[in-house]
């Protein structure tokens, strides 16, 4: 047989297999509760909208929105995004000639990678961060330095100290609202500090916000971007508030920035579907986005509240977990100042022997930059179960820890 994989590049040993993937295979088969990815429950899709949105997109531009786009964005997106900006949980400043639109955010991830990257270049991410930013980022070859972070994100004053020892540090990636994994947001006054010290070494920060609408509580925190918008390249998508399928993300970044990632894009996949951007136009245009985001509330609220219940019914004692305002995902670890040998709490033990009873969760070591660095901890995820299924698996994996620990 021929071995095709001697001609492989190099930057394909980088590209590691993904424990949410493998899950989300699971998460089809009958009977398997999946708390561990990403998915908005299909429930949340304004799929009653989509024939009369589809209707007004043929009606303004008929056949030719089927045709080939501008790499950089459909026209009238272009134009209604900037006052989709200004919403009180961003706050990003926005013009037509500083966004692109990308096929989702994950492509802009990517796109940034190759933009930014070259082999053995320091990146600076959060600790944990977000799975999906780390395989954009592994085939272009960089080292990761991990920020601390505490119950309120990043820690400005390491970040300080991190920034000042390697000031050959790219930039620095942050999910700064219900961060995935940890469901976490940076408050206020401390994107302020983060903004002060990036113009202060002079450093760039990717920030990526996909979940910032899904706001179940408190109040809204504008973005990092609002605070040193040359210094923030802002990444926003639609598909937790509109539906995933359509694949629609974007940049929002300073000129020179967003010009060279157009130039990438180009050179990727030429541009984004007209007719998934105009579709996207039409929900802006027409308002649909307030009230369909207080039913994607509705749904989700509950859900949260069930998963953080069922935690502190059936876990061990020794757990803590977050309590996120919005988002998607509940964080698990060890309470401060608990350690366990290793043997006596073996997370693939542990995960194989919920699979065996139809529950999934992603083990937290899949979030960290520096796997040596990862603690015992796991990401549940509440958005896509019922809250009958969401206590089920709950108890299922407390009732597993509880036997590993001999308790």
């Amino acid at each position: 047989m021929f071995d095709s994989k001697k001609y492989f590049s190099k930057r394909l040993g980088s590209m590691e297999g993904s424990a949410i993937r493998d899950l989300l295979k699971q998460a089809g088969v009958p009977g398997f509760i999946s708390l561990g990815g990403g998915y908005p429950d299909p429930k949340s899709f304004p799929s009653s909208l989509f024939d009369t949105l589809n209707q007004r997109v043929k009606n303004k531009y008929g056949n030719g929105v089927y045709q080939y786009g501008k790499t950089e964005g459909f026209d009238p997106l272009l134009q209604i995004l900037p006052q989709f900006f200004q919403r009180a949980n961003r706050k990003v400043k926005a013009f037509p000639d500083t966004i692109s639109i990308t096929t989702g955010s994950q492509q802009a991830l990517t796109m940034l990678g190759m933009l930014f990257i070259d082999p053995g270049d320091l990146i600076a991410v959060e600790s944990p961060t977000y799975l999906g930013a780390i395989q954009a980022f592994n085939p272009f070859g960089p080292k990761y330095i991990e920020m601390e972070t505490d119950e309120n994100g990043i820690v400005p004053e390491n970040l300080d100290q991190l920034l000042t020892k390697h000031p050959s540090i790219k930039f620095m990636y942050t999910v700064s609202t219900f961060q995935n994994p940890t469901g976490k947001t940076i408050p206020p006054e401390r994107r302020k500090q983060i903004a002060t010290l990036l113009v202060k070494h002079g450093k760039l920060a990717i920030e990526d916000d996909p979940y910032s609408e899904l706001r179940y509580e408190g109040v809204p925190v504008p973005s990092l971007q609002s605070f040193a918008h040359d210094h923030v390249i802002h990444l926003f998508t639609f598909s937790k508030t509109f539906a995933p399928d359509f694949r629609l993300g974007g940049i929002v970044a300073p000129p020179d920035i967003r010009n060279a990632s157009v130039m990438i894009k180009q050179g990727l996949d030429l541009c984004t579907s007209n007719h998934d951007q105009a579709m996207v136009a039409e929900y802006l245009s027409g308002n649909y986005l307030d009230p369909h985001i207080k039913e994607i509330v509705a749904l989700y609220k509950p859900r949260r509240d069930c998963m953080m219940k069922a935690i502190d019914t059936y876990f061990p004692s020794i757990f803590q977990h977050t309590c996120p305002e919005g988002g998607m995902f509940i964080w698990v670890s060890l309470k401060e100042g608990i350690s366990l040998e290793e043997e006596k709490l073996d997370m693939k033990k542990i995960l194989l022997e919920t699979v065996s009873q139809k529950v999934g969760f992603v083990p937290g070591s899949a979030f960290f930059a520096r796997k040596d660095h990862s603690p015992f901890s796991m990401r549940l995820n509440f958005t896509n179960q019922t809250e009958e299924n969401i206590e089920k698996g709950i108890e299922i994996i407390g009732k597993i820890l509880q036997k590993h620990l001999k308790l």
